[in-house]
Formats: structure tokens, sequence, C-alpha cells
């Protein structure tokens, strides 16, 4: 019987360059990809970027998506300390080609104010401090 897929959309540290891509290395990477709606995405402790659900604010956020196995799932869970630190959610991407998916995003589970932030289209190295 064949193991469940999901399609994940990572946006910082999960992505390709970053420390913690290592968690993917089992995966299946389909390409870059957007959001369709906008969503706050903030780096305020400049290395981990947090999306906020608040869809229709902020900016289309870019980043990557991935065809995962539940054994990763539950280790990037792990990582992003599910459900108490970030909360996991489905969300429309557009990848590469236009085509839209659904996918498993993370987004920060705690309420904080963050309208006074720099929203981001996209995580990158000058963020993290590189």
């Amino acid at each position: 019987m064949p193991r469940p897929k999901y399609k994940l959309f990572v946006y910082g540290t999960l992505k390709k360059g970053f420390p913690n891509h290592s968690y993917l290395r089992e995966a299946r990477y389909l390409g870059k990809a957007v959001t369709k709606d906008p969503y706050p995405l903030i780096a305020p402790k400049i290395f981990y970027p947090y999306l906020i659900d608040a869809k229709g604010e902020g900016y289309r956020v870019w980043g990557e998506l991935y065809e995962i196995d539940y054994p990763t799932l539950k280790r990037i869970d792990r990582l992003e300390e599910y459900p108490r630190y970030y909360t996991r959610r489905t969300l429309e991407v557009i990848d590469h080609e236009g085509r839209t998916h659904e996918a498993l995003s993370y987004f920060l589970a705690q309420q904080i104010p963050y309208r006074h932030f720099r929203y981001l289209k996209s995580f990158e190295p000058k963020e993290q401090g590189a």
C-alpha cells in the first residue's frame, strides 16, 4: 500500500541553502511557488521568519513546494514545535508553471503584534544576517 504524500510549502529556514533544509532530504522538490493570496511574512528575530495567518494582508509570499511523506511531516512538526509554536494549515500556492496546489504550511501559532514589522515577499539570506 502506498504511503500518503503531502505537499508542503516552505518559506524560511527549510528552503534550499538554509540550515534546516536537511529535514527535506527525502522530499521531492516540486519547484518554486508563491501563495495565491497575500499573507504577512515577518522576520522579527532576523533568523526565523513567521508567516502570519492573516489572509489578504502583506504580499504573496515566495517559497518552495515539496512533496513529503508522513515521517518527514512528523519530523518537521517536531522542528517547528507544532502545535505549540507553529500551527499547520492548508493554503493555495501557484507553482512555476502556473498550476495551483493545496499545500500545508506553518503559521505562527501565537497572536503577536506584527503590523509594525516590515512585510517580506520572500525570506532570503540577507534577512538572516548572512
